[in-house]
């Protein structure tokens, strides 16, 4: 009988993953999540942990930097995440492309995280003149992935939306079997094209033209010392 008590009882553990760019507000979520209030800290430099406790699950949060530099470690914490969690600045309109491209993506087609599902949190919807979920969905493309997802406006600030982010997670991490099985075929959003924003595109042409006009530099160097310098012969030789 205390088994059976201790199944019904026993607290589920998944591993969420916070990400985005600098700047988005990822610890500030954390934190009011985690303690019920705003805590004023420094950019992360490393990493944050923390564990939440929500109905009956335990979550354990990695709440990881993102400058520029730090972004490519993202992957060394992809293995056994059950929920990326992707916080993005309603507020920052310019750096959308940038989020796709450093974040996103890469993300989307890591094999560890094949089976996890995306929560995409759009934050700091206090301010004025921010983008709205639909516009973000839209210029990230958010149609288009495989996983299960969902987008939800949030206020880490003044609270909104925090419980109904917590509702998502539960809902879809509750149960044991939903990390091991693949977004089943009554998924809203089954399909992922690679359709990258420009912004990504152009980064690749850029650098393979740079590649192209050091060749042809190269090339014409040679041809030039050959056919106009000429090469320091001993006399007998040059008549």
């Amino acid at each position: 009988m205390g088994q059976v008590w201790t199944k019904i009882f026993k607290r589920k553990e998944s591993r969420i993953l916070l990400i985005g760019l600098d700047g988005a507000g990822k610890t500030t979520l954390l934190y009011r999540l985690k303690l019920g209030e705003v805590v004023t800290h420094i950019p992360t430099i490393g990493f944050n942990v923390e564990q939440l406790t929500y109905k009956n699950i335990t979550f354990t949060a990695w709440d990881i930097g993102a400058r520029d530099k730090m972004r490519p470690l993202f992957r060394h914490y992809y293995k056994g995440t059950d929920a990326v969690v992707m916080v993005i600045d309603s507020s920052d309109r310019e750096r959308l492309d940038e989020l796709y491209c450093d974040v996103l993506k890469p993300a989307l087609h890591a094999d560890e995280l094949a089976n996890s599902v995306f929560l995409f949190l759009v934050n700091k919807r206090d301010l004025p003149n921010t983008l709205d979920k639909d516009e973000v969905a839209a210029k990230l493309n958010l149609q288009s992935i495989k996983h299960i997802w969902n987008i939800i406006e949030t206020s880490a600030i003044q609270g909104d939306g925090l419980t109904d982010c917590m509702d998502w997670l539960a809902l879809h991490l509750g149960s044991s079997s939903t990390s091991t099985k693949k977004p089943s075929s009554q998924a809203v959003h089954r399909t992922y094209s690679d359709s990258s924003p420009s912004h990504c595109d152009k980064s690749t042409e850029s650098i393979k033209d740079k590649s192209a006009h050091r060749d042809y530099c190269t090339r014409a160097y040679s041809a030039f010392k050959c056919f106009f310098i000429r090469p320091n012969v001993p006399p007998d030789i040059a008549d």
